[in-house]
């Protein structure tokens, strides 16, 4: 039996794929977008617990593909002050508080 496929997978999946840094926080933005839309409509239709799982482990891959651009353009000597400005850098912390990770 193949994955499930979400609503907002395909944003997401473009977004890990994108090799471009200068496009890369748009692809994110995308990808944080198609992830707010599932969460708009959550409250009627709520997603299983597999769905939540893959959100949250969607939120931590994106932020690790945001930071990893970053970290390429701090060594080539880009403005560091670039990230803190980065919209997507803003809205992955935004999302991170609707999808909180469950306490142990």
């Amino acid at each position: 039996m193949g994955r499930a496929r979400y609503s907002w997978h395909e944003a997401y999946t473009l977004a890990l794929s994108e090799s471009d840094s200068g496009r890369l926080p748009g692809r994110i933005q995308y990808g944080i977008l198609a992830i707010e839309r599932r969460y708009a409509e959550w409250g009627s239709n709520p997603g299983t617990p597999a769905e939540l799982s893959a959100i949250q482990k969607a939120i931590v891959a994106l932020e690790g593909k945001l930071l990893g651009c970053y970290r390429e353009d701090f060594a080539t000597a880009k403005s560091t002050s670039d990230f803190r400005k980065s919209g997507a850098a803003t809205a992955l912390r935004g999302i991170r508080d609707l999808f909180p990770a469950p306490r142990s």
